[in-house]
Order: C-alpha cells, then structure tokens, then sequence
C-alpha cells in the first residue's frame, strides 16, 4: 500500500470506528458493516479535510472502495 492509501485507511478507520488492520484498498460497504450511506459522506469529508482536497459530486458514486477513494484523492493532489 503506498502512503497515501495509509492515509485514507487511517481516516477510514477512525470515520467507520474499525482496526486500519482490518481494512484495504479493497474494504467497501460489503466487507466493513459500519460503512453506510451516512458513513460514506462522513469518511469523504474527512479525506477532504484530512488532504485539503475537494471532491466533485460526480465522484462520489464512483468511490465504492477505500481503493476507489484513495485513487479519486491522488487525482486531486497531482492536480488532474
């Protein structure tokens, strides 16, 4: 996992109150029981925050998995 992955898993596991050893790139509302529609809107504001990033509306279904996230997130730090 590359650093920025263990950023978003770490605020993934503070947001969906689970061990960051229990998630991946691959955790998604199916693997992580706390992951909600509540949880998802939460976890995406505290990687905008945690990363001073702003996602656009559009993005937010596409990310479907922690991976998904930190993908989205990378995009918005390389400035594409």
């Amino acid at each position: 996992m590359s650093s920025l992955d263990e950023r978003i898993c770490g605020v993934a596991s503070d947001v969906l109150n689970v061990p960051v050893q229990d998630l991946s790139r691959d955790s998604s509302p199916e693997t992580v029981l706390t992951w909600d529609s509540v949880a998802h809107l939460t976890l995406v504001l505290a990687v905008e925050q945690e990363l001073g990033i702003r996602f656009d509306v559009e993005e937010l279904d596409r990310m479907t998995t922690v991976g998904d996230l930190a993908d989205a997130a990378g995009r918005h730090l390389d400035g594409a």
